[in-house]
């Protein structure tokens, strides 16, 4: 063999072991179900929420930045002043030397801020529902005073009330810099998703390597139905969504108002290599290792130090450059894969759990409610095993039919071949099955809506 092919064989060795690191990464999370002695323990539950800070008189937008011009506090000053309640402080630091506080975290909860200056509470993972609950009315205790004192408000929307997306200015930090550079490339509603879009998202455990592919298929699946019954855009580019029949109309930023399920259409629109379903969901050999396959060869975005274990040092765009040609011949540290896995933006994406991503923001008790029909469905073996015979014979191109039909057509809609109205009474009666006395009753919220036939958005 000549040294040529000596040396590419050493990379594809290399690249396979890279491959295989990120792959070992999600495998670990196996171990978040399994005791010492090798029984399962109880399952477990994590939750984020993202709000937007708006002021309080009008309802407009509240940057991340303070004004110094005009001394009017930003998100940043309330950061500052919910830093006292939390244990460490994560901050961003400039090449001037600048530092902007960005996050804050405690047992049990994480505060981060998104592109857009959104507020995002992480909590857990825990094991129930009610814990979820009480974190989140602490944390809602100590913010509403603050944000009282400063004369804003909290709003739970997916997407901004009161303001344009072409409106809102970034955050201090590279890696949204660089993103927001990339989607540029790669769809239209780039700049919606990173500025002005919030969420609810719902992670869950895994027992094995198989337990977690059926999860992560099932919930593929099943995310047009959670967009759809956690809709709460009523509003997109400052103006009301749009009549039935009149779709094509176009907003003061240009871009089109869709009828229902704002959000979703926004990420389907974002980078076709990183949002809607993963692709190879459906294939028959897809695992943890085909999942961290597919993003090392997928584009790094910009390029990043990975000597040091604890944190990133972003450097520069790269456009098209794949994580395998940027990290080739290094050793893959717990910070870099933990970092490629957060650049893909799935419905559904593999961590150390399974993350389901469908949900729009939304006030506290649908939030709970969602991650109780979540727990409810997807820690029912029984359950999951009739809905993945009922759903085997399905892949990512129905998924897209169903998202279409749903935005069209709402609860009457087909999707796989059965009505939307039918998936979403089974799917409350599989959960109330499921759930304990107490956490059946956090469910309601969502069910009273399924049973009248709403959305957030009808309201």
């Amino acid at each position: 063999m000549s040294q040529q092919g000596d040396i590419e064989t050493i990379a594809k060795a290399f690249a396979s072991q890279q491959i295989k690191a990120i792959s070992d990464y999600i495998r670990s999370g196996i171990n978040n179900t399994i005791n010492g002695s090798g029984h399962k323990t109880e399952e477990h539950i994590g939750f984020e929420l993202e709000h937007f800070i708006v002021r309080k008189s009008d309802g407009g937008y509240v940057p991340y930045l303070d004004n110094s011009q005009t001394g009017e506090a930003g998100v940043q000053t309330v950061l500052e002043r919910l830093a006292p309640y939390y244990d460490d402080c994560v901050y961003e630091e400039e090449s001037d030397g600048t530092k902007y506080l960005m996050g804050l975290s405690r047992k049990y909860s994480n505060i981060t801020l998104e592109p857009g200056a959104q507020l995002e509470i992480s909590i857990g993972p825990v094991i129930h529902i009610s814990e979820l609950d009480e974190e989140y009315k602490k944390f809602r205790i100590e913010l509403d005073a603050i944000l009282e004192e400063l004369d804003f408000e909290i709003v739970e929307l997916g997407y901004h009330p009161s303001i344009a997306a072409k409106d809102i200015p970034l955050l201090p930090k590279s890696r949204y810099l660089f993103m927001d550079q990339h989607f540029k490339n790669t769809g239209q509603h780039g700049i919606c998703m990173m500025r002005a879009s919030a969420s609810t998202q719902v992670s869950i455990d895994f027992s094995s390597e198989d337990d977690a592919v059926q999860k992560f298929k099932i919930a593929s699946l099943l995310s047009p139905l959670f967009a759809f019954v956690t809709d709460n855009s009523p509003i997109f580019e400052n103006e009301p969504i749009a009549l039935r029949g009149n779709t094509k109309r176009l907003t003061g930023s240009g871009l089109p108002v869709t009828d229902r399920m704002v959000r979703t259409a926004i990420w389907d629109d974002v980078d076709e290599l990183r949002s809607k379903t993963m692709p190879n969901t459906f294939d028959e050999d897809f695992s943890f290792l085909s999942y961290a396959n597919k993003i090392f060869n997928s584009p790094a975005i910009f390029s990043f130090d990975n000597s040091d274990s604890d944190s990133l040092h972003i450097s520069q765009y790269l456009g098209e450059t794949t994580f395998s040609e940027l990290l080739a011949g290094q050793e893959l540290n717990r910070s870099t894969v933990e970092h490629i896995l957060s650049l893909f933006f799935y419905d559904v994406r593999f961590k150390t759990y399974v993350e389901i991503r469908a949900a729009d923001a939304m006030p506290i008790q649908y939030a709970l409610a969602f991650a109780a029909l979540i727990k409810g469905i997807f820690y029912n073996a029984e359950a999951l095993d009739i809905l993945g015979k009922r759903l085997q014979d399905f892949d990512a191109d129905d998924v897209v039919d169903a998202k279409i039909a749903l935005r069209e057509d709402g609860y009457d809609a087909i999707v796989y071949q059965c009505p939307a109205e039918n998936w979403l009474d089974e799917l409350i009666l599989c959960a109330n099955e499921s759930l304990d006395k107490e956490e059946r009753g956090y469910l309601e919220p969502l069910a009273m809506l399924i049973a009248g036939r709403k959305t957030l958005v009808d309201f």
